[in-house]
């Protein structure tokens, strides 16, 4: 590129963030879906980029407070050693977390959340939840999945992301059933799921399984209805599951 046009592309950019920023009450107003739009026209993270995914942080914490906490994310271009879909692990590789404020990184292309995902089981039952329309997550609202949730600040220990994943799995699952650690029999790390299916391209599920001493656990959010199903009863509701509770079901559960 000859330096006038390097000139003028620096122009134009100058140009573009210049209206932009003039236009920001207006960028408000719209929809997260006009936003989202507005954003694709641009590279990822160039300037107007970050403006723009800026302007959609604050839109999804006017829509959902929830989505101002600040969690761990991994950078996508750390993630190349994950093949896509499920692949079986005991433990997590080696991977670098960072920590921002998740509307920021909702709907990110270059970063995933990790999610622990929990396939809590009794004897020959397992724990599922229907998500109401007020949950967190709204893309999952309507369908029935296991326990989970993002790793919060709170959960981070510096340099173990293994024990970070597993704070926020101990919270989210006391959150979520009560369940805590007298109640488990046995806590196993069974699996990774990578996948960029919708809601999926956002996450990263660290995928476990926890057999409980007894099955006197409930719901203990508003929001999410607790129900224990047998294989069978999996089987024959297969289409109402989330997306990971699918793959999650097909690989450990009715494969045992």
């Amino acid at each position: 590129m000859t330096n006038k046009k390097m000139i003028d592309a620096s122009i134009k950019k100058k140009e573009a963030v210049k209206f932009l920023k003039n236009d920001e009450d207006s960028l408000k107003e719209k929809s997260l879906e006009e936003i989202l739009a507005a954003r694709a026209e641009y590279p990822v993270e160039s300037e107007e980029w970050e403006y723009l995914n800026k302007i959609k942080s604050e839109v999804l914490q006017k829509k959902k407070p929830s989505t101002a906490e600040k969690i761990l994310y991994f950078k996508e271009a750390d993630l190349d050693s994950i093949p896509m879909g499920f692949s079986k692990a005991s433990k997590l590789p080696s991977i670098d977390y960072e920590i921002e404020e998740r509307s920021l990184l909702e709907y990110h292309p270059n970063q995933r959340h990790p999610i622990p995902y929990v396939a809590v089981r009794y004897e020959e039952e397992y724990f599922f939840i229907l998500r109401g329309a007020g949950v967190g997550e709204s893309r999952l609202a309507g369908r029935k999945g296991l326990l989970g949730g993002h790793v919060g600040e709170m959960d981070a220990v510096p340099g173990d992301i293994q024990s970070s994943i597993e704070n926020g799995l101990w919270r989210e699952m006391e959150e979520e059933a009560g369940i805590k650690a007298e109640k488990v029999k046995k806590l196993e790390m069974k699996g990774i799921i990578k996948s960029n299916d919708g809601v999926d391209s956002d996450h990263l599920g660290i995928i476990y399984e926890i057999e409980l001493n007894n099955k006197d656990i409930q719901s203990e959010e508003e929001e999410l209805t607790g129900i224990w199903m047998t294989k069978e009863e999996l089987k024959q509701h297969f289409d109402e599951l989330e997306s990971w509770s699918k793959i999650v079901v097909s690989n450990l559960i009715l494969s045992n």
